[in-house]
């Protein structure tokens, strides 16, 4: 992916003369395209949570249905069914 070849000594080093015009170049060109990418995410993003669908895309919730079984759907209904069928009994005097 990087063509090109990157200085074999560090900036810190005295004989380091410093990047070319072609590496500052480059690496701008490289900054630019993560900024660019970043905006698209976050716009992407903006738009989620204004359609209020940025807690459960639609592939996390088709992951969770498959790995659900038939039994497992029952369970989940007799326990929810326990926990609010109390709250519509008539209450007795």
């Amino acid at each position: 992916m990087n063509n090109m070849t990157m200085p074999t000594q560090l900036p810190g080093d005295k004989k380091w003369k410093g990047y070319t015009l072609e590496q500052l170049s480059y690496e701008r060109t490289v900054a630019l395209a993560r900024i660019e990418v970043e905006k698209e995410v976050a716009t992407v993003n903006y738009g989620r949570a204004r359609k209020g669908n940025f807690g459960l895309t639609a592939s996390l919730f088709s992951r969770i249905t498959n790995v659900l079984t038939y039994t497992d759907y029952i369970v989940i209904a007799v326990q929810l069914y326990r926990s609010l069928s109390p709250l519509f009994k008539k209450k007795k005097k």
